[in-house]
């Protein structure tokens, strides 16, 4: 091990993330740290900046220079940052005064016209040479990236040229320059072979430094291969989860951080059946899954008994094998992209309603399932959907009720405890232990909607009750797919008795309930009218549900409730158990 400055590690030559790596994953939250750090790093000697650790790869000749090639295998986050802002301090420099921008400066980032840090996919490698070789920031600006990974490359060089836009000095720049390079410091593992690493970073995790869950798994893997001698092994897990990394990554609108760790916890219900004091995963895996204590207990005895050194082996590669599998469904699930989309419509309903996470070990159990049938979670939802519904929007229970249920369902239709029609049944059994249809009309009609449900939910319910008047009167106007409607900004939820009330105006007291609330296109016309004066725009309106306030002649607190009672009669026919 070595510490070194960021200048000397820069300088060993050229650095690759290998496949099996996650792509570049860092936020803002983790920029500004970066950029605290080396504002503070002014006031002291030095700074610890993390652990790299390489395996050196092979060489390759830049120009007349041979230079050494390093797989990086820990710390690729933190130097793909460093790559981007030094390329970020030098064309700050060049936009002051070109003549100032010495080479110097980007000598260990792009050597004749090659980067000296080579990304993990050729795609993302070309985009991170575009917006490195670019100056023009309104062209970088406009680039499109196509990768969560290419998306958090753009945003890093784009929130660095912001934040050095407020240095005017060059002198100051090179001051910035000089304090990462010469007061940051590194400590350098360096290794002969990839099935070490688990064996570093177990070593790592005693001494506190900071992994991810899912790190931590994939290391402790490695380090039992290690353990057992079994170098190809080491190779294939780090592979796998390179995979795995990549699927998790292309997951959009979640944090990488919360969809690794969320994900192992979902995995590991499925697989192990236990949902109980999961804070502390890693270490579940390793007292209670693939315990470490009889290999280190029993190592010679591994060494001599071939049955049971395979047995473990199997262990592993099962585990890891079941890892991969979910990584591909947990992708399609939150990305919404299977190839029937029947199956992807249901999962958008039920994200609508805020509820895909509380059954996402269920799903990965049906899915890893081969008796099961993908097209079974059509059903699966639409069962799941008149829980959430039930239960959850208007039952106003907690947010984790029935989920035990839910967990143990999960595991046992991955161990084939269970079959398709004996899991359908038990989940509206599980509907009818937890909600009953006397509370359920009551709340519906008297629930303070606007306020207790989501806005996406509420207009989700909204939208069906529209579907289900166009039916009835057999209208012909062409609103587009519920997918389409949910996400037109122009289409809003409108009080028909308005919260902000003119001069003189009595208040409701049933302004939030969900009589009182109905789908629009046109909120800006209605304002805050009085309801006479809405009703002439609600006669000409495309939706249904406006056409039909004209039944009313006044509207007050009594005719809200009466409202409330066709929505109730609606919602109670469309999501029976």
């Amino acid at each position: 091990m070595k510490f070194d400055t960021v200048e000397k590690f820069l300088n060993y030559g050229i650095f690759t993330i290998p496949e099996y790596q996650r792509g570049y994953s860092w936020t803002k939250e983790q920029l500004e740290d970066l950029l605290n750090d080396l504002s503070d790093v002014e006031f002291i000697k030095e700074h610890y900046a993390g652990t790299i650790t390489l395996i050196k790869s092979g060489q390759e000749k830049i120009g007349i220079t041979d230079l050494t090639k390093y797989d990086i295998v820990d710390g690729q986050q933190r130097l793909t940052t460093f790559h981007l802002l030094l390329i970020s301090i030098y064309h700050r420099i060049t936009e002051i005064n070109a003549l100032e921008a010495d080479d110097v400066i980007i000598r260990s980032v792009i050597n004749k016209g090659k980067t000296l840090l080579r990304l993990n996919n050729k795609n993302n490698q070309e985009f991170f040479f575009d917006i490195i070789n670019e100056f023009d920031i309104n062209t970088i600006k406009k680039f499109e990236p196509k990768t969560k990974t290419q998306k958090n490359l753009l945003s890093t060089r784009i929130h660095f040229y912001t934040y050095l836009q407020r240095y005017t000095s060059i002198s100051t720049l090179i001051k910035i320059y000089n304090n990462l390079l010469s007061k940051f410091k590194v400590n350098i593992f360096e290794l002969e072979e990839e099935s070490e690493v688990g064996l570093i970073f177990e070593t790592m995790n005693d001494r506190g430094l900071p992994l991810s869950d899912i790190d931590k798994v994939k290391n402790y893997l490695i380090y039992l291969t290690h353990r057992l001698n079994e170098k190809s092994v080491a190779k294939e897990i780090n592979k796998k989860f390179g995979d795995i990394f990549t699927e998790l990554m292309s997951i959009e609108n979640y944090s990488i951080t919360r969809i690794e760790n969320q994900f192992l916890k979902h995995s590991y219900i499925v697989y192990q059946g236990d949902y109980k004091d999961l804070f502390d995963i890693p270490k579940k895996i390793k007292t209670e899954l693939i315990v470490q204590r009889q290999i280190f207990t029993k190592k010679s005895l591994y060494d001599n008994d071939s049955i049971l050194r395979e047995k473990k082996i199997k262990e592993i590669k099962d585990f890891t094998n079941f890892l991969l599998k979910c990584s591909t469904f947990y992708s399609q699930i939150l990305n919404q992209n299977f190839e029937n989309s029947e199956i992807n419509n249901s999962f958008f309903r039920l994200e609508t309603l805020g509820k895909v996470e509380n059954f996402l070990p269920l799903y990965l159990a049906i899915l890893t399932n081969k008796k099961f049938k993908p097209e079974f979670l059509i059903a699966i939802n639409e069962i799941l959907e008149i829980y959430t519904i039930r239960v959850y929007i208007f039952g106003n229970k907690k947010g984790n009720t029935g989920i035990p249920t839910i967990l143990d369902l999960a595991h046992k239709v991955y161990s084939n405890k269970i079959n398709f029609t004996e899991l359908k049944k038990e989940l509206r059994n599980l509907i009818e232990k937890n909600s009953n249809n006397s509370d359920l009309r009551k709340s519906i009609i008297n629930l303070s909607a606007y306020n207790t449900i989501s806005q996406n939910a509420l207009k989700l319910i909204l939208l069906d009750y529209e579907y289900y008047l166009q039916i009835e009167q057999n209208a012909k106007f062409d609103f587009g797919t519920i997918q389409e409607l949910s996400k037109n900004n122009k289409i809003t939820i409108e009080h028909i008795a308005p919260q902000t009330l003119m001069a003189g105006i009595k208040p409701l007291e049933n302004i939030n309930l969900l009589g009182n609330l109905v789908l629009t296109q046109q909120n800006t016309l209605l304002n805050n009218k009085t309801f006479p004066s809405k009703k002439q725009l609600y006669c000409k309106s495309d939706f249904c549900s406006e056409r039909e306030l004209n039944e009313f002649e006044e509207w007050n607190d009594k005719t809200i409730l009466e409202r409330g009672k066709k929505l109730q009669k609606f919602i109670m026919e469309k999501w029976k158990p």
